[in-house]
């Protein structure tokens, strides 16, 4: 039997009709039962006809046709083709290829080709000679891809047969098949003649001078591969390559789809409208394998810096299908509605948008209370991951592609849908702090800011984070809010507050809480709005101030009642009292400050609210400081009445008593704070040196000699610098006080007139207050009885009062606005009224003995 390496070009011709263009150095075998017992000796050939009803090739192939001349015909036809010129080539070629081919080789494929050509008997897939014949082109294109389920039995029929062969004795088959072929050839070889040897041996001795010609293999077209190879392709992750076999499947599918690609009655058979939808499923399947790899390959290679070969094959396969969608587009059968365009550039994008959703914590990480950490968490982990895109990915996308813009917009994005799901719920004012601060600051400074060092992003195309509408819901919850601590929560801390004043009268406390509690409550809003921006901060403190300057009125009221109720009747509880006062004045401090500090943010909106708030602080320091000061006038006063009397020129214990009462109180009135001790030091002063002046108007001494007016000037100049000395010591800012007194002594002690007119000039610049009255007052204590010295003196004042360089005086510099002046006594002469005082006494002696010095003292005391 002829085993020959090429087929014989005459079957080219004449009977055969058959395509066999595409055989490639194939082992052929005509006339060989399918049936062929390897165990049996190879009978006569009238036992193949019978026995397999024609050959592989050709049935109808004459049967007394000799094997061996055939094999000779068909080597000379092969040398033919090869470009030789007779029998001896074909002759020195076979014998060539005879001698480099393994025997063994020949025979392995020969039992191959057998045991495959028995099992095709039977079944449903054609056989050999079957194939042989003329087929139509659209045939052709159907058989040349194996479908999905194909496959499946192939391979599984492989595995089943591998089974039989090793169970049923194949092996020995084939080796007896071997065998066969192997004796065949050699009667081959046998039966040649001499010039067959001759040839051979010329081929022999020309072999070691010719190099043998090689021949250039010829390119085999690439067999399509079936669904399975294809999807094992994707699940390799040979991406660009599976992508390349699944747009040829999908041009398949469109070619088979057209009414010109395999004519009316085969494209409307229900077996090619299946085979066309199973196509088209399959290549959708395959798309969505793929895109689900290629997805895969985005998420990994974020966070990997080895993925850039796999992200470079994602890359190619969007550039290959955005080639592919133009195309389409461009074609003239493109109907909308189909699976064209795949844009897979914009489900990029998309995948990259779900890789920032799963990579950023969820918005149900954070907690009640706790929105701050949860905000910088998502901070954290955006800064990271984008550099890791700068780092990883940037470098491998096309910079059409403009990667690192798409990757921050889509992180953009998710963060975007995290706030917009923390606002739908109910939202505590601390996190709604947390979050205005971190859309307006900590957002663009430390995410943004950071992301942009090195690769600058278009900012314009993120957009806002939140909604205008949403933000503007967010700051109007913080004004609420706040207009909610002042109205409720500073109200009820007030009631409670008024309360405990009552219930602690016993204990002497000099500070309350009031003054913290509120501003603490009031100051946290303050800050963190101020820390968001500007405007919220002057909004928040808007409504800060006049929430507080409610509040203040009512705390007015409060000390008010609490004043008209304990002032006659605080009893035993008196220094319980004074510290109440004290503790209620030093609350105003703190809320002036604060007031001032809202006040700042926006003045020309605020300044009623200030005047208010102001008003009602400063009415209670000027009440808490009229009471200390009646307090402590009520243990002082009755000093007063015994001073510029004729006992106090040489007793000074009056005055003593009244120095001592003052350190004493202002042990307790020290532990008030500034500035209302200010105040209060000042307003005692002031009405000390007040009470002292009005006592020396009062006239109770008039001076009849210039010793006594030495001694009352000297006097009146000790207790000066006295009370200079304390309330230095007091820390009092009204120093323009202690030069009052000096100034009077002065007027009492000096001699000449004008030296007495330049002393009152001074005193009234001084003390614009001081008029005519007053400085009259003072002649009189000095004796001064003449009416001319008096009146020059007078007109001083007189002058003075009609200039206008005088000025009205404010309430904080007048003195003796305040003091009021007897009805002036005009001066005697001092002979009459010793005359007079003498007769008088000699007359009440005379009848009144019992009475001599009552009627003495009460003479003294005219004097």
């Amino acid at each position: 039997m002829p085993v020959l390496k090429n087929l014989p070009s005459r079957l080219k011709g004449g009977r055969f009709s058959v395509d066999l263009s595409t055989t490639r150095s194939e082992f052929i075998l005509r006339k060989m039962s399918l049936n062929l017992n390897p165990f049996e000796e190879p009978g006569s050939d009238e036992d193949w006809p019978r026995s397999n009803g024609g050959s592989l090739l050709d049935g109808r192939v004459p049967r007394d046709r000799n094997p061996f001349e055939d094999e000779e015909d068909e080597n000379e036809a092969n040398e033919v083709r090869r470009g030789g010129s007779g029998k001896g080539s074909s002759i020195k070629d076979t014998l060539e290829r005879i001698k480099g081919v393994s025997p063994l080789k020949t025979l392995g494929k020969l039992g191959k080709n057998l045991r495959m050509s028995g099992r095709s008997k039977g079944k449903d897939t054609p056989s050999p000679q079957g194939s042989i014949g003329s087929a139509s082109p659209m045939q052709r294109k159907k058989k040349g891809r194996r479908s999905s389920e194909g496959s499946l039995l192939r391979m599984a029929g492989k595995c089943k047969d591998r089974m039989e062969s090793l169970t049923n004795g194949d092996l020995c088959s084939e080796t007896d098949a071997d065998s066969t072929s192997r004796r065949l050839s050699f009667m081959k070889m046998v039966g040649k003649g001499k010039i067959k040897r001759e040839s051979m041996q010329d081929h022999s001795s020309q072999g070691p001078e010719e190099e043998p010609v090689e021949e250039v293999p010829e390119v085999k077209p690439r067999e399509p591969l079936s669904v399975l190879e294809i999807l094992q392709l994707v699940t390799k992750r040979d991406l660009f390559l599976a992508d390349t076999h699944i747009l040829e499947l999908e041009q398949e599918c469109r070619e088979a789809e057209s009414p010109t690609a395999g004519g009316t009655e085969d494209f409307s058979s229900p077996s090619s409208k299946d085979s066309s939808r199973r196509k088209a499923k399959d290549v959708e399947l395959l798309y969505e394998a793929l895109q689900k790899v290629l997805w895969d390959v985005v998420r990994e290679s974020l966070r990997c810096p080895t993925a850039g070969p796999n992200l470079g094959l994602v890359v190619q396969v969007l550039q290959q299908e955005e080639q592919a969608d133009r195309d389409w587009a461009q074609s003239e059968g493109a109907a909308p509605g189909g699976p064209r365009p795949r844009e897979l550039k914009k489900r990029w994008r998309e995948a990259v948008v779900e890789l920032a959703d799963a990579n950023l914590p969820q918005h149900e990480e954070a907690r009640e209370g706790e929105l701050a950490a949860y905000l910088d968490k998502l901070r954290v982990r955006m800064v990271e991951d984008l550099g890791a895109a700068r780092r990883n990915v940037v470098s491998v996308y096309p910079v059409e592609y403009d990667s690192f813009q798409v990757y921050t917009q889509s992180y953009h994005q998710a963060v975007t849908r995290c706030l917009q799901a923390i606002t739908n719920g109910d939202l505590q004012i601390t996190d709604i702090y947390s979050l205005l601060d971190w859309l307006y600051n900590i957002y663009n400074r430390d995410v943004l800011g950071t992301v942009t060092i090195t690769t600058p992003i278009n900012l314009s195309q993120l957009g806002p984070l939140l909604p205008a509408e949403t933000v503007e819901k967010l700051e109007l919850d913080c004004l609420n809010s706040v207009r909610g601590k002042v109205t409720n929560e500073l109200s009820q801390v007030l009631e409670e507050e008024e309360k405990r004043w009552l219930d602690t009268l016993n204990v002497e406390e000099y500070q309350l809480p009031l003054a913290r509690t509120v501003i603490q409550r009031l100051q946290e809003d303050l800050e963190r709005s101020a820390a968001v921006n500007r405007d919220l901060g002057s909004r928040v403190a808007q409504c800060s101030l006049n929430g507080l300057a409610d509040f203040l009125y009512s705390f007015q009221r409060k000390v008010e009642m609490f004043h008209e109720m304990l002032v006659n009747s605080c009893g035993e509880n008196e220094d319980g009292y004074i510290a109440k006062t004290i503790a209620l004045v030093n609350c105003c401090p703190p809320f002036r400050s604060f007031v001032e500090r809202c006040g700042q943010c926006d003045a020309s909106t605020s300044e009623d609210s200030i005047r208010r708030a102001n008003t009602a602080l400063d009415r209670i320091v000027n009440l808490s400081v009229r009471v200390l000061n009646d307090r402590l006038f009520e243990h002082i006063r009755p000093f007063f009445d015994k001073l510029i009397k004729r006992k106090w020129l040489s007793n000074t214990e009056p005055f003593e008593q009244i120095e001592a009462l003052i350190k004493e109180h202002f042990k307790k009135f020290r532990r008030m704070d500034n500035p209302p001790y200010e105040v209060l030091v000042v307003e005692v002063h002031r009405r000390v040196m007040t009470e002292y002046v009005r006592a020396i108007m009062r006239g109770r001494i008039i001076c009849t000699s210039l010793k006594m007016r030495k001694r009352m000037a000297g006097r009146l100049r000790d207790d000066g610098k006295h009370l200079k000395t304390l309330f230095k010591e007091l820390e009092s800012s009204a120093s323009w006080l202690d030069s009052a007194i000096p100034h009077l002594s002065e007027i009492i002690l000096l001699e000449d007139t004008p030296s007495i007119q330049m002393e009152v000039g001074v005193l009234v610049r001084e003390f614009p207050d001081i008029r005519r009255k007053h400085v009259s007052a003072i002649l009189n204590i000095r004796g001064m009885t003449r009416q001319t010295e008096r009146q020059e003196i007078l007109n001083i004042v007189k002058d003075i009062e009609n200039s206008d360089s005088v000025m009205r005086v404010s309430r904080d510099r007048a003195l003796f606005a305040e003091v009021p002046v007897t009805s002036e006594v005009h001066c005697l002469n001092v002979g009459l009224s010793r005359v007079a005082l003498t007769a008088s006494s000699l007359f009440s002696s005379m009848r009144f003995r019992r009475r001599r010095t009552p009627t003495r003292e009460n003479q003294d005391d005219m004097l």
